[in-house]
């Protein structure tokens, strides 16, 4: 039996990619009904306090603890890494004085890109000069977070340029397994048209940090028939809760045992037509029914 740790995100309450999809859940409610739908933990986001002892306490009073921090980050433009890494280690700093030791990187996309997401060609990647400006600056910003005692995951994400599985396979092939490991998000993944299970073959060993969600594949081909940006997919309910769409759960959690995977999973959908209440508890259900935990 896998023996993780599951936590969610505020990114489920309040989604900074469509702001304008539900009202804004007030901080101090979205920590209570984290908390209220069985999470011991979540991720941190913009929302919380500036002072993170201030942060430390707001969770600790509600039986939470912090997961990590996500970060998106333009490396593909050499000019701009030491502004980029400054960010990481910014945030980096504020995860230590939490109490975590993980940071969340991922390519920032472009307005593009995010047009593109779902249905993306080879053609609409990074040239190779790009490419190797983009993983120096990733192992860059692992080698700066890891002074301040952070280890970094990278996060495969739609509406970026490394969304594609082929794209995923790039980078893990030409960045050190030592310094950059894998914040497997599932439903990214499914989304830009990739194989969760064929991805797991060659690179599990490198997945130290679990995104789960489902897909709603009606939605899912509704988007690619009509060429719909990220956006808009997340407005539609491409992400569902667990157990309502097309995610084979079970080959993915056994995949994860076999490779003695132990760290956070966390459960992040995005946007949802539920409460992020009741759709929080949905899938944390879910997972006490398949996992026991």
């Amino acid at each position: 039996m896998l023996n993780v740790k599951i936590g969610t995100a505020p990114v489920n309450w309040n989604n900074e990619d469509v702001p304008d999809y539900r009202p804004w859940t007030e901080y101090g409610q979205m920590l209570d009904e984290m908390a209220e739908a069985g999470y011991d933990a979540t991720e941190v986001s913009s929302q919380f306090p500036a002072d993170p002892e201030q942060a430390k306490r707001d969770l600790h009073s509600r039986g939470l603890e912090a997961a990590s921090s996500f970060v998106a980050l333009n490396l593909r433009d050499e000019d701009i890494h030491d502004r980029e890494a400054d960010r990481a280690v910014e945030r980096a700093r504020y995860l230590r004085s939490l109490g975590t030791d993980v940071l969340i990187v991922a390519d920032s996309g472009d307005e593009r890109r995010q047009a593109l997401a779902g249905h993306v060609s080879a053609a609409d990647g990074l040239d190779d000069a790009r490419w190797q400006c983009l993983v120096s600056g990733l192992e860059k910003v692992a080698d700066r977070c890891a002074l301040e005692g952070l280890r970094i995951v990278f996060h495969n994400h739609v509406g970026s340029y490394i969304e594609t599985e082929a794209e995923l396979s790039r980078l893990l092939d030409t960045s050190d397994p030592a310094r950059v490991g894998l914040c497997l998000d599932v439903g990214h993944l499914l989304f830009g048209g990739g194989d969760v299970m064929r991805v797991m073959g060659p690179y599990g060993a490198r997945v130290q940090y679990v995104h789960l969600k489902d897909v709603d594949l009606e939605v899912l081909d509704r988007c690619r028939r009509a060429e719909l940006g990220f956006r808009d997919a997340l407005r539609l309910g491409i992400f569902t809760e667990f157990g309502a769409g097309g995610m084979d759960f079970d080959s993915f959690f056994a995949a994860l045992e076999n490779q003695g995977y132990s760290g956070w999973m966390i459960v992040e959908q995005d946007t949802t037509r539920k409460t992020p209440m009741e759709s929080a508890r949905i899938s944390r259900e879910y997972l006490r029914r398949t996992l026991g935990v």
